[in-house]
């Protein structure tokens, strides 16, 4: 019975070496896979673009101001004097 035993644990131990290193193969694979892929990403053209505009030569509208929500606004010389 021991000897039979033995065998048992002697084939699990196998199989499961077998297995470890089926995934240590896929896990490398993947690893590989990977690295093609950066290194596909990094040599895209538009990868060395720069957008060297500045912020205000990106800006398309102007400002929106007190006359675009319909409120007037009195000349700053008519308001220090009300005060």
């Amino acid at each position: 019975m021991t000897e039979s035993f033995l065998e048992e644990q002697l084939r699990r131990i196998r199989e499961m070496s077998e297995r470890m290193s089926r995934v240590r193969n896929h896990a490398a694979e993947i690893s590989e896979e990977l690295a093609r892929d950066f290194a596909a990403i990094r040599r895209d053209p538009l990868h060395a673009v720069r957008d060297f505009r500045s912020y205000s030569s990106m800006r398309t509208e102007p400002p929106p101001s007190a006359e675009d929500h319909g409120v007037r606004s009195a000349p700053r010389a008519l308001r220090s004097r009300r005060r």
